[in-house]
């Protein structure tokens, strides 16, 4: 609270160990009058940061009871404009309790609009121009279920750690529905902002209909270039914990779901684009009958092939990769097997998506690579950002494990530990310093 608003203040507030997360949207003009426009259901998070957000989640005698209390709320302060009241609703009593008020449109809004079919911001822009509220509060109806999930440059598999690079491809007309952006290709990705990059949101006869166009969604306009959490949201849609309506606030940060490998088939394609795209450069390998070693890593994983190409036939030992018309987002087929790629070839590295999850395969470099290893004595900083706190000064001794230092990035905190029991032989960081990624921040003498 120091760091992010100069006030180290605390309140005592009552705990609510397992809660949902629920927002109520508000209006109240200058004539007086004050409704509401329902309720968002924003508990799937990460970090208290919000993931996903739908509605209608209430029945109707909770909706008017929150309705109500949300706009007391905004009455008792003499509030104009749009706004944003915010409860946590115990899972175990049903009981509701007042978070806070956001004096504004949030993030999650087009769920309402796409809900009620009222325009938002249009509403803001009258409201402030002195016009009354458009509708009393009988003439607000909900139609259908709507889901918002945020699209993040994070990995979501690795404590949440955001992520930087280039936007290779990205194509969300593809995705058949709303999408809030504001990329095009060729944006790099940096840590001065949020890791929200992008909003899919979608309105469906009911949940269940909802969930199924979202997950189509995500797959279908996949973010090629920089790792994104696009996959994981999929995941998460298809969770009995999210089906069922059960998951509270804590919950993600306690659920570990397991990296996504890519499939054999992806191998393969990734492969047979690589030997394409090298029979359309001037590189010195054989393309046609002739056979040559071919070689593709991902992650710690690296499989080789014999591999040749008669057209847009490509042979990779005794598979038979054929691409059907053309590459990238086409049909192709695998070993007889016809499917959609979506894929993207940089270079010596193939970028592609399956069920929303990026996947980078490369070809190692051809000069000999120095062996690296990771080096306790050293901690770097995991993303550019800026050093919050440093916890440690030269010639203090640390344990295995010990913090030493954090780094705000994208709206998080990463902690950095000692590797290694030891003595700290140097701080190159102070706080609220701008460090590079990769930058050596302190360096330890290791205990033998």
């Amino acid at each position: 609270a120091q760091s992010a608003f100069g006030d180290g203040a605390l309140m005592l507030e009552r705990l609510v160990e397992r809660g949902r997360h629920i927002e109520i949207q508000v209006f109240a003009d200058a004539h007086g009058n004050a409704i509401h426009l329902g309720e968002r259901d924003c508990s799937t998070q990460r970090r208290r940061q919000k993931l996903i957000e739908e509605a209608p989640v209430l029945d109707a005698a909770r909706r008017t009871s929150m309705g109500a209390d949300a706009v007391a709320a905004a009455r008792a302060v003499g509030y104009r404009g749009a706004g944003t009241v915010e409860f946590i609703v115990d899972q175990a009593s049903g009981e509701h309790f007042f978070l806070e008020m956001n004096t504004r449109l949030q993030v999650e809004h087009p769920v309402t609009e796409l809900l009620t079919g009222q325009d938002l911001v249009e509403w803001q822009l009258r409201i402030a121009a002195g016009e009354p509220l458009p509708l009393r509060q009988e003439q607000i109806a909900f139609t259908g279920h709507a889901i918002e999930a945020r699209l993040c440059t994070e990995d979501a598999y690795d404590g949440f750690r955001p992520q930087a690079g280039r936007v290779q491809q990205w194509r969300p007309g593809r995705a058949g529905c709303r999408v809030d952006h504001g990329l095009t290709e060729g944006d790099e990705i940096g840590s001065w902002y949020d890791s929200m990059v992008a909003k899919i949101i979608v309105l469906g006869r009911d949940r269940e209909d909802a969930i199924r166009r979202l997950m189509a969604a995500l797959e279908a306009a996949p973010l090629l270039g920089v790792m994104h959490n696009g996959g994981y949201l999929r995941e998460l849609l298809a969770h009995p914990e999210f089906r069922q309506g059960r998951l509270h606030t804590a919950r993600l940060d306690e659920l570990a779901l397991p990296r996504p490998l890519p499939a054999d088939e992806d191998w393969l394609v990734a492969a047979a684009m690589r030997v394409l795209g090298e029979g359309e450069s001037a590189g010195p390998r054989p393309v046609g009958l002739a056979r040559y070693g071919l070689t593709l890593r991902h992650g710690g994983e690296q499989r080789r092939w014999l591999a040749g190409a008669q057209g847009r036939r490509v042979m990779l030992d005794d598979h038979v990769v054929e691409f059907l018309d053309g590459e990238g987002d086409a049909r192709v087929s695998v070993d007889g097997v016809q499917q959609q790629l979506i894929a993207l070839r940089i270079g010596r590295s193939v970028h592609l998506a399956r069920r929303g999850h990026p996947f980078v395969f490369e070809e190692p470099s051809p000069l000999p690579a120095a062996v690296t290893q990771a080096d306790p004595g050293v901690a770097r900083a995991p993303v550019s950002g800026l050093v919050a706190q440093v916890l440690v000064q030269p010639g203090d001794a640390v344990a295995e494990g010990q913090p030493l230092l954090s780094v705000e990035a994208m709206k998080m905190e990463m902690w950095l530990s000692a590797g290694a029991a030891g003595r700290v032989r140097a701080v190159h960081a102070q706080a609220r310093q701008a460090v590079a990624a990769g930058a050596v921040l302190v360096e330890l003498e290791i205990l033998r």
